[in-house]
């Protein structure tokens, strides 16, 4: 079970904007005295802001807020409002002796289900304003209350969500993983007790086949799996990004079929510097593998996490 001790730990506050009715949101990560970053894209149909910063070519590497919003590419007005609240409050890089708010993210696409609004610069103030260590409650809750999974043909169009799970390792290591879940894909269960329908691929007998795969790109934009991954061992940029890479195995492992052309598959990984910051007598790279292997299982029991109780979508 997930509490605030964990993400004070991690040092990262989470803040929601929900809006039940129209069905989007916006969910917020911030990190007061920054993060260290790295970014893995996977999907090919992402709608990022400002991720070229943390390139490891880029001199950016320390972030205050990574924002995760609804409304698709529209839904990005919602990151000003974040960065208006970390400017009014004073947190961000002193540049010139101006201060500037570290700021990245990425948007779900859920603009065809609910009433086709979009979080806006003021729902981005209220998210940010909403931030808390205490925020650790899941499913139908700020930027998953629009998302939407299984829409793979064959596939049975359920309800996505917000997940959070967390692995505790040795020498006091923490990785906790936040996903929001809005695949095109379905979302396997542990036990495997559910069919993939991989074998559906391979089917060639019914040629009615062909016109419902091509019938896919119906779903273009509409998915997206986002994640984050915050952990209390001190790691720089290029270590960050190898964790966030290996993340994505949980996702493979939890949702089928994963990082397509209609995806837009991203992880953010984090290393606060309001964490505990610590450093693990270990080598680097056993250290940046452990780190990132505890990132894939616990990403893959959050997704899990964000669509259970879900029944047959509901609007």
């Amino acid at each position: 079970m997930i509490n605030s001790g964990l993400l004070r730990r991690v040092g990262v506050k989470i803040g929601h904007y929900t809006n039940g009715k129209d069905l989007t949101g916006v969910t917020v990560f911030i990190a007061e005295s920054g993060a260290e970053i790295g970014i893995d894209i996977r999907g090919s149909g992402t709608g990022t802001l400002n991720t070229p910063t943390f390139d490891p070519k880029s001199a950016g590497k320390i972030v205050h807020a990574v924002v995760l919003t609804g409304g698709s590419i529209f839904g990005l007005e919602s990151a000003f409002g974040v960065l208006e609240y970390l400017e009014v409050h004073g947190i961000g890089n002193r540049r010139s002796g101006r201060l500037v708010p570290g700021i990245t993210g990425a948007v779900i696409h859920d603009l065809a289900v609910g009433n086709d609004k979009r979080p806006t610069k003021e729902n981005g103030v209220e998210a940010a304003q909403n931030n808390s260590y205490e925020n650790t409650i899941q499913g139908n809750i700020g930027v998953g209350t629009g998302a939407t999974i299984g829409k793979w043909f064959k596939g049975e169009k359920r309800k996505g969500g917000f997940g959070i799970a967390a692995k505790m390792l040795v020498e006091d290591i923490i990785v906790v993983a936040f996903v929001v879940t809005n695949a095109i894909g379905n979302v396997i269960a542990s036990d495997s007790s559910n069919p993939t329908g991989r074998q559906e691929l391979y089917d060639n007998s019914n040629p009615e086949e062909l016109k419902r795969l091509s019938g896919l790109m119906d779903f273009s934009g509409k998915n997206t799996t986002l994640g984050v991954i915050a952990t209390n061992v001190k790691l720089n940029k290029i270590q960050l990004m190898k964790i966030a890479e290996l993340a994505h195995d949980g996702m493979a492992r939890s949702i089928y079929p994963v990082h397509t052309s209609l995806d837009g598959d991203i992880v953010f990984a984090l290393s606060s510097l309001d964490g505990e910051r610590i450093d693990p007598p270990l080598p680097d790279t056993v250290l940046v593998d452990l780190v990132g292997l505890a990132a894939a299982d616990a990403l893959e029991e959050a997704i899990r996490n964000s669509v259970r109780g879900y029944r047959k979508i509901i609007f």
